[in-house]
């Protein structure tokens, strides 16, 4: 690597104006005060190599700046800063990056290009613009304020309309829109993540610091920041400031041609998700709890008799033995069944997966001191410590003693990870148990003062509590992903969590918002929140469905807030887990018992017959990076209005679908411009310049939520609703049987790839997966093809039935073709292959196929 060292002609002029370079400087082009005559002069240091970087050094600053791509830079400030890889958190999941294709220094400018961007030294600050489709100034990113213990940024806005992303935060405010643009996005506490209690909701607060700033049309471009330290951005006027409490810290600006590659570009940098069990897309039942095998089994058998689909069951710290509060003997940190309530837990848990139904429990960080994994822990230092080593003082937690006084694991050891795992969690996963669920990460109680393993950090390794407070609950995941690997390396990671980081839906997490309150406005602030947690990387963020806290609803009102709710979240969550607070075993969760019943169950099949579409998603989401259920201008940027909009949203790129959150029967759902085909009564077709379409909720005294498919749909489906997705243990490949693909052709190719594995193991990662590619066109005489090209490397084979369904928006179809043969006439209500009229279009009964078999489809008008 080759450094040169720049204080020549241009450099002088550049600073002599009174900049001060890493301190001082605002931002939109102001200059601070001029600097003391005993400031040494800045330098700025270049080193070539495939990722070029800058430095910038001057009073015991520097700034680092590395082309990590031909659409991505770093930017690093520290006191010391050696040329190479940059620091990178744990968040970050690739070490390594390729560099730009093609990029130019320009010494006398302090000016570094490639094809897609360009940064250049401007008065102190650097102006990073983007180059495609035409040179604009996405900002200026100055040096406010540089201290021993802070650092304060200043980003200009250049023409911003919208911020996006930014983290969880359930804020009350019908409609509110998920943009941060005019407000302050700060820390939920001093230390960043926790709980928050308002009148909606006692709920969580994460940070995830990416940012994606939209201008007019398609300009755009984000930014990552990577620090786990709690962070404070102000955006209410026209230069924003970002405040750090580190003095160190990275971050990453980035662009792309619209919101998709953005979020594309920010996952390669923390990581897609892994795909979730199979199982994981069905209806999970949960509640603060179940006593005993008996009372789950009551639950389990009134689902069933009535018809309900039922995937799996999550418990809570009853299956331990519950809390003794403000006691050191109390269960929490035992993980062991209480086999008094639940015996014979192992051939429980396999009578379960024989009938479809799969196990979670639930876990917390939180030891009782008087138990002998405390001793065995604090002995090791693998709790939250009171004091250096080697001393072996574990903190005694006892200033909110509701689930008893104890310790807490310091998941920032790997070492308490993997003994946590080893001692406990090995056998509940021998037993059958499918998922963990880790409750209380933010995490909820700590003590501010105690000692942990800590962390790596530009250089040191500190060790606070303020230093690993926002990392805790990443680590834990981390842990139990590393772990489950080491012991069991075939099994899917898969973990409900509260809390976390950017980063954590690498490791299988699919978080919730909190112990939200039965109220329209939690679930409207669902809404929000979950547009934001979207572009945040997280695809699987639900809510407990219904509410947790009942706050004194009932009657009328909680039967019409629940119906609703579980509309919503049967086309939004995964998992779809309905959750109270039922304590007093006086209040139900199951949709079977609450609400309209038969709303209920029309919704929860509906999203059973939806699982090839959903699944196939997961699988774009993981390999791809594709957002699984984003807002409305993931897809439609270019439309102000869209921006806005949080009861509209998007499955996918060829669902739409309106979010019954609030009290009317009818609802606003918002078309973007384009055509669009009413899911459930498919002859209707609406042609939008993007407006709201008045949507009727109630049809036939059921409730349901609008859906619309978009033009050039190729949704798979199954054609009815299954019990289950299949016994949680059985390895052999889940094939969709019954399959319904319905299809809008539109004049452009539009494509969909069905993807099918076993639903169990990590095989999907070596490629053991059958994936189908769909493709539907209409030609310019009116004439519709589709085909179908199977790619299976699962190594088994099989026949399903399969029904095609195409939505012609009134075309009419006089002959269809299947490999250039003539498709007879059939009778709707028959049962026979062949073709006939249906609502919206005409239907293919193709009959028995084989998985393998190649599809070439005609329609001639």
């Amino acid at each position: 690597m080759r450094s040169e060292t720049m204080q020549a002609r241009g450099w002088a002029a550049l600073i002599s104006a009174g900049s001060l370079l890493l301190a001082g400087c605002g931002g939109g082009g102001a200059s601070a005060a001029t600097p003391a005559p005993t400031t040494p002069p800045a330098e700025v240091s270049y080193f070539e190599s495939a990722t070029p970087q800058v430095r910038l050094s001057q009073a015991g600053h520097q700034v680092m700046l590395t082309l990590l791509r031909g659409d991505m830079l770093h930017v690093a400030y520290s006191a010391q800063i050696e040329p190479g890889t940059p620091f990178l958190s744990p968040m970050i999941a690739p070490r390594n990056f390729s560099g730009p294709a093609s990029y130019a220094w320009d010494a006398d400018a302090k000016r570094l290009t490639t094809d897609e961007l360009m940064v250049e030294l401007d008065q102190g600050c650097w102006r990073v613009s983007a180059r495609q489709p035409e040179q604009r100034v996405l900002t200026r990113l100055c040096v406010q304020d540089w201290q021993t213990e802070r650092l304060r940024l200043t980003l200009s806005g250049e023409g911003a309309t919208e911020v996006l992303g930014l983290g969880e935060r359930l804020v009350s405010g019908a409609g509110r829109s998920p943009s941060w643009l005019g407000t302050q996005r700060v820390p939920a506490s001093r230390y960043g993540n926790a709980m928050t209690y308002s009148d909606i909701s006692a709920s969580g607060d994460m940070q995830v610091p990416v940012a994606y700033v939209l201008g007019e049309g398609r300009r755009n471009w984000g930014l990552f920041v990577d620090s786990a330290y709690p962070l404070s951005f102000d955006l209410r006027a026209a230069n924003w400031t970002l405040d750090s409490p580190s003095p160190s810290l990275g971050l990453f600006v980035f662009t792309g041609a619209d919101l998709p590659d953005l979020r594309r570009d920010y996952v390669s940098l923390t990581g897609t998700p892994p795909v979730p069990p199979l199982k994981a897309f069905g209806l999970w039942i949960s509640e603060y709890g179940y006593d005993n095998w008996a009372e789950l089994d009551d639950k389990l058998a009134t689902l069933h008799g009535k018809g309900f689909p039922v995937d799996g069951a999550v418990l809570d710290l009853q299956w331990f033995g519950g809390i003794n509060s403000g006691s050191q003997t109390t269960s929490m940190g035992k993980l062991s069944w209480a086999t008094g309530k639940f015996p014979d837990p192992a051939a429980k848990l396999a009578g379960y997966a024989a009938n479809g139904v799969g196990t979670v429990l639930i876990e917390e960080s939180y030891i009782g001191a008087a138990l002998s994994e405390f001793r065995a822990l604090a002995d090791q230092r693998h709790l939250a410590m009171d004091c250096a080593p080697p001393c072996t003082e574990a903190t005694v937690l006892s200033s909110n003693p509701w689930w008893g006084i104890g310790g807490m694991i310091d998941w920032s050891n790997p070492g308490a990870g993997s003994w946590w795992h080893d001692a406990k969690r090995v056998a509940l996963i021998n037993d059958g148990v499918l998922g963990h669920w880790t409750d209380l990460g933010e995490p909820e109680m700590f003590s501010p003062s105690s000692q942990y393993f800590g962390i790596d950090w530009y250089g040191a390794h500190p060790t606070r509590h303020a230093d690993v407070h926002n990392l805790l609950n990443f680590f834990w995941s981390r842990s139990i992903a590393a772990d489950t690997a080491r012991t069991h390396p075939e099994r899917r990671p898969w973990i409900l969590s509260r809390s976390g980081a950017a980063g954590s839906q690498r490791f299988g997490v699919a978080t919730w918002s909190g112990d939200v309150q039965s109220s329209f406005a939690a679930l409207g602030a669902q809404m929000t929140a979950q547009a934001n947690m979207s572009l945040s990387g997280f695809d699987y963020y639900g809510s407990d469905v219904g509410g947790f806290d009942r706050a004194g609803m009932g009657g009328a009102p909680l039967s019409k807030l629940y119906t609703r709710w579980f509309a919503t979240s049967a086309l939004l969550d995964v998992p779809l887990r309905p959750h109270v607070q039922n304590l007093c075993n006086c209040t139900e969760t199951a949709p079977d018992r609450i609400g309209d019943a038969a709303s209920n169950l029309a919704a929860l099949k509906l999203r059973y017959r939806l699982v090839p579409y959903l699944y196939s998603l997961a699988h774009a989401a993981h390999d791809q990076g594709d957002a699984m259920f984003p807002p409305l201008a993931y897809y439609f940027q270019q439309d102000k209005a869209a921006r806005s909009v949080v009861t509209t949203k998007m499955i996918g790129p060829w669902l739409l679908f309106g979010a019954p959150s609030g009290t009317d029967a009818t609802m606003g759902v918002y078309l973007p411009a384009g055509a669009w085909t009413d899911f459930y009564a498919p002859a209707r077709r609406i042609d939008s310049q993007g407006a709201l379409s008045q949507e009727n909720l109630l049809v036939a005294d059921q409730l349901r939520a609008p859906i619309f498919l978009r033009e050039g749909a190729i949704v798979p489906m199954l054609r009815d609703a299954p019990a289950h997705l299949g016994d949680p243990r059985d390895r052999a490949i889940h094939w969709f049987d019954d399959l319904l693909v319905r299809i809008v052709p539109a004049a452009t190719v539009s494509r969909f790839t069905l993807v099918e594995d076993d639903g169990v193991t990590r095989g999907y990662e070596a490629g053991q997966v059958a994936r189908t590619a769909l493709t539907a066109q209409r030609g310019g005489a009116g004439e519709v093809r589709f085909t179908l090209q199977p790619d299976n490397r699962s190594g088994a084979t099989a026949k399903r039935k399969l029904t095609l369904e195409f939505l012609l928006g009134g075309a009419g179809v006089r002959e269809v073709r299947v490999g250039g043969a003539v498709l007879p006439a059939a009778d709707a209500a028959g049962s026979t292959v062949g073709w006939y009229a249906s609502e919206g279009g005409v239907t293919l009964r193709l009959g028995e196929r084989s998985v393998d078999e190649a599809l070439d489809v005609t329609l001639l008008p």
